[in-house]
């Protein structure tokens, strides 16, 4: 009965995150159903490592098919820049975790996996799989994808009006 119960859970969260059109719904929603019931004190489903190895192969597959030739070129192009903007952003993203840790009270996983540059998906996981508290890494996170969201669409409209 708990993992039919979980299992709705993560559906249904799923499902409202991904109709209210929150960053990553589909994820954050099932997170934060789940997260729902562990808090009231339902005795929630575990997913056994074999379950968990399938679920982040599934999560690599979708993630490979996004790779087109095109993209390869592209990143073959603009190889220094690339690199230069990835070492920045590396960077940046220690500096911060290290300020999260050193004054945010975060412990050092949770830090710096908060301020690590990636996508939700492989940053959840990574947090999942790590000492992190991955649901605060997640937040960080969809907090960082939403403002970016609004803020990247609003300069795009400005530049499209110039």
């Amino acid at each position: 009965m708990p993992a039919a119960i979980t299992l709705l859970a993560a559906v249904l969260g799923a499902l409202l995150a991904t109709l209210l059109r929150i960053p990553a719904g589909a994820l954050i929603g099932a997170m934060l159903g789940v997260g729902l019931l562990k808090t009231a004190g339902v005795t929630t489903f575990d997913i056994p490592a074999v379950g968990r190895f399938a679920v982040y192969c599934a999560v690599g597959w979708l993630l490979g098919q996004t790779f087109t030739t095109e993209s390869l070129r592209q990143f073959k192009d603009a190889a220094v820049p690339i690199v230069v903007c990835v070492v920045l952003f590396v960077l940046f993203g220690l500096a911060l975790g290290w300020a999260l840790w050193r004054f945010g009270g975060f412990d050092p996983h949770t830090a710096f996996l908060s301020t690590a540059p990636g996508g939700i998906a492989q940053i959840g996981v990574m947090s999942a799989e790590s000492k992190a508290n991955a649901p605060v890494v997640l937040a960080v996170h969809a907090l960082r994808i939403t403002s970016v969201i609004f803020i990247m669409s609003a300069g795009l409209s400005w530049l499209g009006k110039r």
